[in-house]
């Protein structure tokens, strides 16, 4: 809606200027299609007073549960889910689609409140969390059915609560594997409504539901931090250039993915450094065959998707050169530091010379496909690793004054080289935004 509305202004500013005809400009506007809805601010007041008002039942019901009758509690849960979910289906029916929404969230929070005060009124207990995953489930499918993106974010946040309760159970051993088939139905429903918010919720839990996991296997599997971190950057480089790859050929949602595991990435190739006083990789056979079990695997998927963008002209050779030798140089740091402690001065040097250029790629790739996101990330990167630099090397006001210098020079030549090369080479913009 934002881009039609800033496209009908321009298009006005065209036809005063006498560039177009004004005959086309609804012609222009009718082309690009009405796009997704947004909820108005009279809409978000509506839906935050719905959740309000369920809040305010929950307060109410608990303060006074003792003193209400148990066959009077069922009636009044019963009653409020019922009035608020067919209240909802009529008001979408009468064309009063906020209120509609609104209604539908009132009914799915009433919802888990019938499940959570049940079970305390019959004092059922469970060693696990069941009962959020219906609530979630109960949202969901609510929200298919309605087709309300609140209710698919209410959904979203309590699967991804669920998945998180679980991690947390000492009576769960392993990963939450359960979890997959929820974020899957919460990534489709998300498309199916143009949920942006739920699809980045649900990509964050996965993303917290991936940490978790390699968590788990770096205690079952002894190794060190090092190589965990290096297991950590080549998993989530290795999705965001699937998702990178998906999104170039207009797969929905993916364009969420591979911001997120961009910079998910990026953030654990910067935390690399810090362990490298003392990182060392035990060398017994089981920790080195599992660490490289897991490295293998996403290396080859970095290798050849780089690979792959390469050839079709998406990278330059050098910007996949330094994408390919990152990787490669990641895979190989905890094998290298495995007879080291403390890492030596000259590999963090290049190792820093090495994030240096990855940023440095990153800001021109996103300036030549015209992608903000990539751009951001990659001055983000670049100034933390200046930063970093600074706190290791420089001491006193002499050397701070020193680094200032040096580091001037740096930026300004590097915004020369950046200049240089979009004077020579026209911006190629996409059709998806990294983060839509």
């Amino acid at each position: 809606m934002q881009y039609r509305q800033r496209l009908g202004r321009d298009i006005d500013r065209w036809i005063r200027a006498g560039w177009i005809d004004a005959a086309h400009r609804d012609s222009i506007l009718a082309d690009i299609g009405p796009g997704p809805s947004h909820p108005s601010t009279l809409g978000i007041m509506t839906i935050l007073g719905a959740a309000l008002l369920g809040l305010s039942a929950l307060t109410f019901v608990g303060a006074n549960w003792d003193a209400i009758p148990r066959l009077a509690r069922f009636v009044l849960l019963l009653a409020g889910l019922w009035v608020s979910l067919l209240g909802g289906a009529q008001a979408f029916r009468s064309g009063h689609p906020t209120l509609g929404h609104a209604l539908s969230l009132l009914g799915v929070v009433l919802f888990g409140a019938a499940i959570m005060l049940t079970a305390q009124t019959f004092n059922m207990t469970s060693f696990r969390n069941t009962a959020v995953l219906i609530w979630a489930g109960a949202g969901g499918l609510t929200a298919w059915l309605t087709r309300s993106r609140p209710v698919l974010i209410l959904a979203t946040g309590l699967g991804a609560l669920w998945a998180g309760l679980e991690a947390a159970n000492p009576y769960v051993t392993g990963s939450i594997w359960g979890y997959w088939p929820v974020a899957t139905a919460g990534a489709l429903m998300a498309i199916r409504l143009r949920s942006n918010v739920s699809m980045h919720l649900t990509t964050i839990a996965v993303a917290l539901w991936i940490v978790h996991a390699l968590y788990l296997w770096a205690r079952a599997h002894p190794m060190s931090d090092p190589a965990v971190q290096a297991i950590a950057i080549l998993t989530f480089g290795a999705l965001a250039l699937t998702a990178s790859f998906l999104r170039d050929r207009a797969i929905p949602g993916s364009g969420v993915v591979a911001g997120w595991m961009t910079g998910i990435t990026l953030i654990a190739a910067f935390l690399i450094q810090f362990p490298l006083d003392g990182g060392r990789l035990g060398s017994e056979a089981p920790a080195i065959a599992a660490y490289l079990a897991l490295a293998l695997p996403a290396l080859a998927v970095i290798l050849a998707l780089t690979g792959w963008r390469i050839m079709r002209g998406q990278l330059t050779r050098w910007e996949g050169g330094i994408l390919i030798a990152a990787g490669l140089s990641i895979a190989a740091l905890p094998m290298i530091l495995a007879d080291l402690s403390p890492a030596p001065i000259l590999l963090r040097m290049a190792i820093g010379a090495l994030l240096y250029a990855a940023f440095t790629a990153l800001i021109l790739i996103g300036d030549r496909h015209g992608r903000g996101l990539l751009r951001v990330y990659g001055v983000t990167g670049f100034v933390l690793q200046t930063l970093y630099v600074y706190a290791e090397t420089f001491e006193g006001l002499l050397d701070t004054a020193l680094f200032f210098f040096v580091g001037g020079l740096v930026l300004f030549g590097a915004s020369f080289v950046i200049w240089q090369i979009r004077k020579h080479r026209p911006v190629q913009p996409d059709n998806e935004e990294v983060a839509s």
